[in-house]
């Protein structure tokens, strides 16, 4: 865990941590301690009695403690369970954004290092957060009540605290038909609904054990309240995600889709979940916390949809079709609320078949690249290209000539940055490659290297860029699986791990946060493993043909059949929802 140089807080400062950090038992709105200079033998405590290493918010609570952004108390004790009032969290505010160097407040407002003069009628001069709380108003954090009111040992609520941070950091974006994944989503007071909603598309909400239940109006325990400033210390890149630190999958999934799909895809924060239905016939939109079915695109008279995907911020979705009376393949896009449709392209005439289709948007959602296989002269030849999500036009066809020979089970991953897109290849045996096209000053791809072949005959193959921009790429052989993490910049070879698999094994997964792994199959059943723990979870639900992970890792969705339905006629596939037990 990394944090920039102003959370590596020396022990010999001007003032005990214990009086800094309102998660401090020594820090008490009604008797305040007097500042103390820590003596060489303090050490700041990051593991406390009343928090196990099992306890959902234990990797927030000790991140922040061990770079003393929190402390607990002098019996040992954390007491996560316990309130937070708004002075002692515009304490923590200061310790975790505000202290050491200078804080650039992102509107433009004064440096929050700069001195000011409580203003509020109840916080008075010699107050022992005054300090805090006019550093944390000028920069944007905190606000008052009517009446020149900042009611400092009031409990802050939990969506006070989400919108302090949200605003004091700047966030924006997010859609607001997001908060329906919440049960209690009415319960958000309408003035917060905006910095709910940004705080939401920046990843800091944590919602436990409930994941679709905000409790808006609830007050904020101190690990809630841990949990969201550590998340807020991911967001800026200070410290790793939680979900990266081998934490264990709940078995219990959240919810179960009646639907069956040859094709499916999270948004980003993987609240959403696009499904392609077998055959082809419909796009559907699935809300994951609930299983509510939020929209149904249908494909139309002799027309199917062989490919989709969902857009990182979840407000679109685009497919690939086939349409017999023109036999040509076709891209369109669709905004989700609406259901209306944003344009339409002929790419080509289609070849004989064009199963095999794939499609994705970029992190930033302003491509889309697709992979499909068109008819030339007769002969079937595959053609990758990028398009404008805005509006349709071709950004980009790659050149295939000389360089493709691809099955119906390759596939392509681009880079969290943009900057690097990463091709499998199949050639005629049973080999395989994974070639890298490097983006270049004019914003167009072109080849940039083929990774080294690993010494394993490819039954099956998933690539997938982590979110730190490495690319893992996990192969499987007879009886084995090899997972070799690569850095595109360099194309070297940066680990490779070993992983127990079989021969049996139909359904391959990694996700982004470069920690989990699946393995599914009909002898074998399902795993889930984790490559920094070596830990694997054996699956309950059947076995999974296919699977797929949120980008941040924390969710996996397993089309999967039950096990008493095995080899029967008429089975009755579904998809299921996990998630960390972390989040």
């Amino acid at each position: 865990m990394r944090f920039r140089s102003q959370f590596c807080l020396g022990l010999a400062i001007s003032l005990n941590f214990s009086l800094l950090a309102p998660l401090s038992a020594s820090v008490s709105a009604q008797a305040p301690v007097p500042a103390q200079v820590p003596t060489p033998t303090q050490v700041p405590r990051t593991s406390f009695r009343d928090v196990p290493a099992d306890y959902w918010a234990y990797e927030y609570i000790s991140g922040l403690a061990r770079f003393s952004v929190i402390s607990g108390f002098p019996d040992g004790t954390f007491k996560p369970n316990e309130p937070v009032t708004r002075a002692q969290f515009a304490a923590i505010l200061n310790q975790a954004f505000m202290s050491v160097q200078p804080f650039q407040v992102p509107n433009g407002r004064l440096n929050a290092t700069q001195p000011s003069t409580p203003t509020f009628a109840d916080v008075p001069n010699n107050h022992w957060a005054a300090g805090y709380i006019a550093k944390a108003r000028t920069a944007g954090f905190l606000s008052g009540y009517p009446g020149n009111q900042f009611k400092p040992n009031q409990p802050i609520s939990r969506v006070q605290a989400l919108i302090s941070i949200a605003n004091g950091l700047g966030y924006q974006g997010g859609s607001m038909a997001e908060l329906s994944a919440y049960k209690d989503a009415a319960a958000i007071p309408k003035y917060a609904r905006p910095g709910i909603t940004a705080a939401r598309a920046a990843n800091i909400v944590v919602n436990y054990p409930a994941l679709d239940q905000i409790r808006p109006n609830r007050p904020a325990t101190r690990a809630e309240v841990a949990a969201f400033v550590y998340q807020a210390l991911v967001k800026d890149g200070r410290a790793q995600p939680v979900a990266a630190a081998g934490a264990r999958w709940n078995k219990a999934p959240i919810t179960t889709l009646p639907t069956a799909a040859n094709v499916f895809s999270f948004s980003a924060d993987g609240q959403r979940l696009l499904t392609l239905t077998t055959g082809g016939a419909k796009l559907q939109v699935w809300n994951t916390q609930t299983g509510a079915l939020i929209k149904e695109i249908a494909a139309g008279a002799q027309t199917r949809f062989d490919g989709a995907a969902i857009s990182k911020d979840g407000t679109k979705v685009a497919a690939i079709a086939q349409t017999s009376p023109t036999n040509t393949v076709e891209l369109a896009a669709w905004v989700i609320e609406t259901g209306q449709p944003l344009w339409k392209k002929t790419i080509g005439p289609a070849s004989s078949t064009i199963d095999g289709s794939q499609i994705a948007f970029s992190n930033d959602n302003q491509r889309i690249i697709t992979f499909v296989k068109t008819n030339r002269d007769g002969t079937s030849v595959p053609q990758l290209a990028l398009w404008n999500t805005a509006n349709g036009e071709a950004v980009q066809s790659l050149d295939t000539s000389g360089r493709f020979a691809i099955s119906p089970n390759s596939q392509f991953a681009i880079s969290p940055n943009g900057q690097f897109l990463a091709i499998q290849i199949y050639p005629n045996d049973s080999s395989g490659r994974v070639d890298l096209w490097r983006l270049n000053q004019s914003g167009i791809f072109e080849y940039a290297r083929t990774l080294p072949p690993e010494d394993v005959l490819f039954w099956g193959m998933n690539m997938v860029f982590r979110n730190d921009g490495l690319l893992n790429v996990l192969t499987r052989s007879p009886y084995d699986g090899l997972l070799v993490t690569w850095n595109p910049q360099t194309g070297a070879r940066v680990t490779s791990t070993e992983l127990l698999a079989d021969r049996s094994d139909e359904a391959i997964g990694l996700s982004p946060d470069g920690d989990s792994y699946f393995f599914g199959g009909q002898v074998a059943g399902a795993r889930l493993g984790s490559v920094k723990t070596g830990e694997v979870q054996d699956w309950p639900s059947g076995y999974g043909y296919r699977v797929a992970f949120s980008d941040r890792g924390n969710y996996l969705a397993i089309l999967n059949i039950n096990p008493n339905e095995v080899g029967s006629t008429l089975p009755t596939p579904s998809i299921s929802i996990y998630s960390k037990i972390a989040h």
